[in-house]
């Protein structure tokens, strides 16, 4: 009985010895194995991702020259908020083409911290004139060099009466213009 009790005994201290190096010094090295591979694929993908995008920038920038026109464009659909003027001539340009009144005038931002935020301008456009020009305005802006959006619009019939007696109903219309800008 002496013997079996040792054998147990033993049995249980070598089960315990081996339980602890398994849970204190297996484990930990195989969570730490697991830790350190994850980050050496992680950082071949990045090292991957960065060489795939160097390549990509040497390409560009050789063939710069022909992205330049297209990149000039777009640059040119933004306006400058500090000098609106080409937008405005444009909008006043397109309201006489299409035979109507027009009026802007610049939206003030709702405060300055808000303003220095804003990546566009809102410009309050009024207009007189026939319903169906009025439409045709609106599709020329939108259609135009700027990349603008048309915010709101209002439209009523005018109060002044037409002495031509046209058969089209002449109108009062409002835009709110939202003119994006260049920082």
């Amino acid at each position: 009985m002496k013997n079996n009790n040792k054998i147990i005994t033993l049995s249980a201290i070598f089960a315990a010895a081996s339980l602890s190096l398994i849970l204190f010094i297996i484990l930990p090295l195989w969570q730490g194995i697991k830790k350190d591979s994850a980050d050496l694929i992680a950082a071949k993908d990045n090292q991957v991702t960065l060489f795939a995008q160097s390549k990509e920038m040497e390409a560009f920038k050789k063939n710069y020259n022909i992205y330049k026109p297209n990149l000039d464009k777009i640059d040119n659909m933004f306006i400058d908020p500090a000098n609106p003027v080409d937008l405005i001539k444009f909008l006043e340009g397109t309201a006489y083409n299409s035979q109507i009144s027009s009026q802007i005038s610049l939206l003030p931002s709702a405060n300055s911290s808000q303003k220095a935020e804003q990546n566009f301008v809102n410009f309050q456009f009024s207009s007189k004139g026939e319903f169906s020009r009025i439409l045709d305005f609106s599709k020329k802006i939108e259609a135009g060099p700027y990349l603008i959006e048309i915010s709101s619009l209002t439209i009523q019939n005018s109060d002044t009466k037409d002495a031509s007696a046209s058969p089209s109903r002449k109108v009062d219309a409002a835009f709110v213009i939202k003119a994006f800008a260049n920082k």
